[in-house]
């Protein structure tokens, strides 16, 4: 059975009427890759080593090849925090960073750069993703 890219469980996630369903959802579909996603997104510590907007990339036009690309990449994405590397260049950082976006699915695209702009989907919330994986971000409450 093929793995649905990482966008579609986050938006499908979103799409569900109660906080039950959407947080039953995600824990159905739990992969680091998933988790990564969402900690960076909405989790205050992870802050992205990049420039503000996005950047110029092709979105790959391999949409079926590449559906699960993002599943591999995801372990990557410290490199584009800061801390993540010390010894990347900014240039060589955003070099990488594009190559990303051009190596997944166009839908996992989109959502890595609303994580990196600190967004997700409306009806995915720091409470719903602490409810599915406890302890996953930092709310900032003690």
């Amino acid at each position: 059975m093929r793995k649905l890219p990482i966008s579609h469980i986050i938006t499908n996630a979103a799409a569900l009427k109660t906080e039950a369903e959407k947080v039953q959802y995600l824990q159905q579909h739990n992969s680091t890759a998933l988790t990564t996603v969402l900690q960076y997104a909405l989790d205050k510590r992870a802050k992205w080593d990049l420039p503000a907007g996005d950047p110029p990339y092709k979105p790959s036009d391999l949409t079926f090849d590449n559906e699960g690309m993002l599943y591999s990449e995801a372990r990557r994405l410290y490199l584009f925090l800061e801390g993540g590397n010390p010894n990347l260049t900014q240039f060589k950082r955003e070099m990488l960073f594009i190559g990303l976006l051009e190596s997944i699915h166009p839908d996992d695209s989109k959502i890595i750069l609303m994580a990196k702009n600190k967004k997700m989907p409306k009806g995915i919330t720091k409470k719903i993703v602490n409810l599915a994986f406890p302890g996953l971000i930092d709310d900032g409450e003690e």
